[in-house]
């Protein structure tokens, strides 16, 4: 009987094929490579990008990952893969590439040498995922939507980036951690997330929080934003409390439901009563931040 590890081997065999027959240093467009499931319970996932297009998405429950470049352009892709312990742990960079195989023991697979500017990644839904992501200079579509996200951290650059989370997450995300550096920002339907915490850090650029979806609980908001717009969306249902600091070179601005309740802060009318409760808290630079009904 071959083992578990044998299997996943198996599996991974086509791929490293594949890639030999690749000509050094040149991916052609439209070529993937793919990790079948075995034995793993849990994944998590970390991708470092410094530059291109990132485009993640949700594929096939029985295939941990497919990866597909989408346009040949300069750069290397490079992904590392085990399992231990029933969690799968992944490392994929689009950078400066290595070449590699499998480990002494045969439990690590490394993919090397994949030029590409513009790739799709498309993961399973049926395991819980944890993504550790940081992107340099480019662009993100992050659609999480249908996907079992257990934890999520966010980092991005000189980038435009839109994440969303189009269906409600079946995982709850204890904390979700965004920063957007000199960028332009969208989260999409926040609301489906399922978190508890939420850490946004905007230097410079234009950002939109939209918080629509299901939120049935009190969460807490923690949102910082250096030089730049913040336009936060709130669905009418959502009672919230805004506190911030006051200073003479930011704006806060609130919807007409809401009320002043001291020198720094606004409640909105429904905030007693409603099922779902955010507490936001706000430090603004040199900028702007308009919190909005959701129409």
């Amino acid at each position: 009987m071959r083992s578990a590890m044998d299997l996943h081997l198996s599996h991974i065999a086509p791929l490293l094929a594949l890639t030999i027959a690749v000509p050094s240093g040149v991916l052609r467009s439209q070529e993937t490579r793919e990790i079948g499931r075995t034995t793993e319970k849990e994944l998590k996932v970390v991708v470092n990008t410094s530059f291109g297009s990132l485009h993640i998405a949700r594929g096939d429950p029985g295939t941990v990952v497919v990866m597909e470049s989408k346009k040949q352009k300069t750069g290397e892709f490079n992904c590392d893969y085990s399992v231990r312990n029933r969690v799968g742990y992944m490392d994929l960079t689009l950078g400066q590439g290595e070449s590699g195989g499998e480990d002494s023991q045969g439990k690590k697979f490394h993919f090397a040498d994949l030029k590409s500017g513009d790739w799709a990644l498309k993961f399973s839904d049926a395991i819980p995922i944890s993504f550790d992501l940081e992107l340099g200079v480019g662009k993100g579509d992050l659609n999480l939507s249908g996907l079992q996200v257990k934890d999520l951290n966010l980092s991005t650059g000189a980038s435009d980036v839109c994440l969303a989370f189009d269906e409600p997450n079946q995982s709850t995300i204890e904390n979700l951690n965004i920063e957007a550096g000199v960028s332009k920002f969208e989260g999409r339907n926040l609301g489906n997330a399922n978190f508890r915490h939420f850490k946004f850090q905007g230097g410079v650029g234009t950002f939109k929080l939209d918080f629509s979806g299901e939120t049935a609980r009190e969460v807490d908001l923690d949102v910082q934003v250096g030089m730049g717009l913040l336009t936060m969306v709130i669905p009418s249902g959502i009672g919230a409390r805004v506190s911030y600091e006051k200073n003479w070179i930011s704006r806060v601005e609130c919807p007409d439901d809401f009320s002043p309740n001291g020198d720094s802060e606004f409640v909105s009318s429904n905030f007693d009563n409603a099922k779902g409760r955010m507490l936001i808290r706000i430090e603004s630079g040199v900028g702007s931040v308009k919190i909005r009904r959701a129409e």
